[in-house]
């Protein structure tokens, strides 16, 4: 009988995987070139000419991510920028997680009580596997980070249950280098020992238990992100790396609970593809402090609430419960950070991990419904998962056709100075030459390192735009004074600089006006030979 029953186990599990790569790799095939944008060029210009040993200085960058730097060196330098090992790699790591959401949630979804618990772990799984707020950390190719530590934290709450099953100390020995080696991957790591708590107290150990759950699992881990933050300290200057302390340790309780509630909203009605108006009114109101501060008085509520009426509660109740109390604990690193909401998939990659939980939630929920309702419902959220999915994937291969295009098309490496009236800032905020660099590098660092294109003069890019068809452009007249007028051909279009909506501004060498439906633009002391050009669709002109 047990053989019988490890077959068939084995057999869900291999269909499950199945099902995950075949709908993987056709939804995500057309991104194979994709990605290699933006802080890509960034990450190629760190690892240009620099030793393996440099991954324990993380390549320059200012935080403990050897982990992920040690891959990424690897991956660089065997797969270049030739895009298929790198869409394999991610596509894979992507599939993981999924399947690992899968095993854990059936672990959790039997523990609470559920009849058949693959059913709605599947469900789960699916629903995180083809949700469109996924695909910034598949296709973006800078995003390993976000993918690998996602795996190692899963694996290590699956471990983690497994221990407080049978206290076995393989497993408890696994759980702990998986969060070691999670913490050097990401930030995102650095609630995990919550996560574990949670957990801990959902699978209700006895008085035995639990002290064997701090004693072993709890300290040992509260001590390694002691000395975690000791390092960032000692070696970076700062408790926290990445974005500094200043950022990650801005603790703005109202404006905290408001994004929590916007990134609980957007998985639940999808609010970043309605219409402008409507999300913008959304985003306003979660803004607001006296929405935040009821948020957090909500949450406080239902968290003392859900506490002690733990044992009492139905276990769908309680399964919604512990998902999205998951769902909000992993989302803290990330909490106080600006939450984009605009154009599409910037940012989405800060709940990549958290939606697994979500997802959790929100599937319990769904058993609340009777069968045909329960499962109609499902198979909504799955469409319009794919829908929203398939069309976020079409924007990042738009994209990545006009930035490969507008590599190729260039053709002034020799110019004494290249004066870019106007080019794509992003593809429906798919970032095509997003630079947050303030130096004016997205143009020259692409062409030089995705295009062996080495410009020998200095570019200037005046101004970025957002594109919203492959044939978004602009037209330019000029007179004898170098003094240019830039106008869109349509209508959607507004003015980037620095990765953000720009303004009049003013440099040494040129001033820049908005004006109407365009800008006007005055060189001040053009070297000779310099040249003046834009871009329409992905072609270059010169004016």
């Amino acid at each position: 009988m047990l053989i019988l029953k490890n077959s068939r186990l084995f057999q869900r599990d291999f269909f499950v995987i199945l099902l995950l790569l075949a709908g993987v790799h056709l939804l995500f095939a057309c991104t194979v070139q994709a990605g290699f944008v933006t802080d890509f060029t960034g990450l190629q210009w760190r690892l240009d000419g620099a030793p393996f040993s440099d991954f324990l200085n993380c390549f320059g960058f200012p935080a403990l991510n050897q982990v992920a730097n040690f891959f990424l060196y690897f991956f660089y330098h065997a797969f270049g920028t030739n895009g298929l090992p790198w869409y394999l790699v991610y596509t894979t790591l992507h599939v993981v997680n999924g399947f690992l959401g899968y095993k854990l949630g059936e672990k959790i979804f039997a523990r609470s009580g559920f009849a058949a618990p693959h059913i709605p772990a599947l469900m789960a799984s699916l629903l995180f596997v083809f949700n469109p707020y996924s695909v910034e950390p598949v296709v973006w190719r800078v995003c390993f980070n976000f993918l690998f530590c996602t795996l190692l934290m899963l694996g290590s709450l699956w471990q983690l249950l497994k221990f407080l099953e049978t206290q076995s100390r393989r497993s408890l020995i696994l759980s702990h280098v998986f969060f070691g080696l999670a913490l050097f991957t990401f930030e995102l790591a650095v609630t995990f020992p919550l996560l574990a708590w949670v957990l801990a107290f959902a699978w209700q150990p006895d008085g035995a238990g639990r002290r064997r759950f701090l004693k072993f699992y709890f300290l040992p881990q509260s001590l390694l992100l002691t000395l975690y933050f000791l390092l960032n300290k000692l070696l970076l200057g700062g408790w926290v790396g990445h974005y500094g302390a200043a950022v990650h340790l801005k603790f703005n309780l109202p404006a905290i609970a408001g994004n929590l509630l916007k990134y609980f909203t957007k998985y639940g009605l999808f609010w970043r593809e309605w219409p402008h108006g409507k999300k913008e009114a959304l985003v306003q109101f979660a803004s607001q402090p006296a929405v935040g501060w009821a948020a957090l008085a909500t949450g406080a509520a239902l968290l003392a609430a859900g506490v002690y009426f733990y044992k009492k509660c139905p276990f769908r109740l309680r399964q919604t419960g512990i998902g999205w109390l998951l769902f909000f604990v992993a989302l803290l690193p990330v909490s106080n950070l600006y939450v984009a909401w605009i154009l599409h998939g910037e940012n989405d990659r800060y709940g990549y991990f958290a939606s697994v939980f979500f997802f959790m939630g929100l599937t319990a929920l769904l058993f609340y419904l009777p069968r045909i309702l329960r499962y109609g419902a499902f198979a909504t959220l799955l469409l319009l998962s794919v829908f929203f999915l398939n069309r976020t994937v079409r924007f990042w291969e738009n994209g990545s056709r006009i930035f490969y295009s507008l590599l190729e098309d260039f053709r002034w490496q020799n110019a004494p100075e290249v004066y870019v009236l106007a080019f794509p800032e992003n593809y429906a905020g798919i970032p095509v030459f997003k630079d947050f660099s303030r130096q004016d590098l997205a143009l020259k660092d692409a062409l030089k390192y995705s295009a062996g294109k080495e410009v020998k003069g200095q570019v200037f890019q005046i101004a970025q735009f957002n594109m919203n068809s492959p044939e978004d452009g602009v037209s330019v007249k000029t007179d004898s004074l170098n003094r240019f007028s830039v106008n869109f051909n349509q209508w959607g279009n507004w003015w980037w600089r620095n990765g953000i909506g720009t303004w009049n501004y003013e440099t040494g060498k040129y001033r820049f006006t908005v004006e109407g439906n365009g800008s006007k633009v005055e060189i001040k002391d053009p070297a000779p030979g310099a040249v003046f050009i834009y871009s329409i669709g992905g072609k270059w002109y010169e004016q």
